[in-house]
């Protein structure tokens, strides 16, 4: 085989590569498509509670990088503070690569603090300018709860979420964004919503992952045509949360998957979720592991395997923000505190 020709080759794979990342789509019930792998952009928290912010505009580059390895999707929200550094990594990437704004998916939430029904298009309108776009591809209202100002005055606000989906469907219907939907609903909410609404909601953002698998949630979203996105999808597997159920990623049972598939344990969690038909969210600023994150698409697991991931179940959920307990919307279960310990930690509590 000639140099030129063995160049030719390369080239190809490559292409078919990036091809194949960007046909993975799933169909909404609105007409629109959802790319099925996207980068989560929340940077997380300090012990404090204090938001991690980017630095030297490393969150921006984390996005372009995404945007180069075959991303096509960008999961941001208002609460994160990041809207302004995915935007530049967005334009960044447009500038040099001279693709269409158009293919680039992007998500982004409403807050809990804006849940009136005239307050949900100022916020989208803000988030809009933070990004520097016109429209969002998907808007989702962040959860079912709302406050006049913020959760850590205490100062819960009664406004129904039926209330503030009418703002959404608002918003779609003034193409600030092409599909609506929520975040952390709990499977009553969902069918209230679905039940109350006159668009109805086309993906739910909940966080899913072998040791909280979501089956009933997830099934009757499918029965909907409401698509999943799977939030947190590695959960604590590979972290060292020591109150966390099994598995780790040295568990026998994933270490023997990823090597059949000669794939990584983080590959073979996401390709679980694609298995499923969810969108999968992984967050990462670092280049390598955004590489690897995308790199899904060249395998597939089994019915089996799929199964005994899911037999990893326990309904452990990485974080429940026990500060919002007293919500009359708080969508997930209760940990068994006493008030005096739900008012200490609603006192020392900030943003999540």
């Amino acid at each position: 085989m000639d140099v030129h020709w063995f160049y030719c080759v390369l080239v190809f794979h490559k292409l078919v590569s990036v091809w194949s990342r960007e046909l993975l789509l799933y169909s909404l019930n609105d007409g629109n498509k959802i790319p099925a792998v996207a980068l989560g952009t929340s940077l997380g928290h300090l012990a404090d509670g204090t938001r991690v912010l980017p630095v030297n505009h490393s969150l921006a580059q984390a996005v372009q990088w995404a945007l180069e390895d075959g991303y096509r999707h960008i999961d941001t929200a208002s609460l994160y503070k990041v809207e302004d550094e995915v935007g530049l990594g967005i334009r960044n990437y447009v500038r040099d690569s001279h693709v269409d704004r158009r293919d680039i998916y992007v998500t982004t939430k409403l807050w809990n603090d804006a849940h009136e029904r005239n307050e949900v298009r100022p916020a989208l309108r803000k988030s809009l300018e933070e990004l520097g776009l016109e429209y969002v591809d998907l808007y989702l209202m962040h959860y079912p709860m709302a406050y006049k100002v913020s959760h850590k005055d205490g100062n819960i606000s009664r406004t129904d979420y039926v209330e503030t989906w009418k703002g959404l469907e608002n918003v779609k219907e003034a193409n600030l964004t092409k599909s609506i939907g929520v975040s952390n609903f709990n499977l009553s909410q969902m069918q209230r919503l679905w039940e109350r609404s006159r668009i109805k909601p086309a993906v739910l953002q909940i966080e899913v992952n072998p040791t909280i698998t979501q089956n009933e949630l997830v099934n009757w979203c499918n029965d909907h045509g409401v698509v999943v996105m799977a939030y947190s999808p590695f959960g604590a597997i590979l972290g060292r949360k020591k109150d966390a159920p099994p598995p780790r990623a040295d568990d026998p049972i994933l270490m023997q998957v990823a090597e059949k598939y000669n794939k990584t344990v983080p590959q073979v969690l996401l390709r679980y979720l694609l298995e499923r038909k969810l969108v999968a969210i992984p967050r990462s600023t670092n280049k390598d592991r955004i590489k690897q994150n995308i790199d899904l698409m060249d395998f597939s697991l089994t019915s089996e395997e799929v199964e005994e991931l899911s037999s990893f179940n326990s309904n452990y959920r990485l974080r429940t923000p026990a500060k919002w307990y007293p919500h009359p919307h708080f969508p997930f279960e209760k940990k068994n505190l006493t008030s005096m310990e739900i008012k200490h930690i609603i006192a020392n509590s900030k943003d999540d």
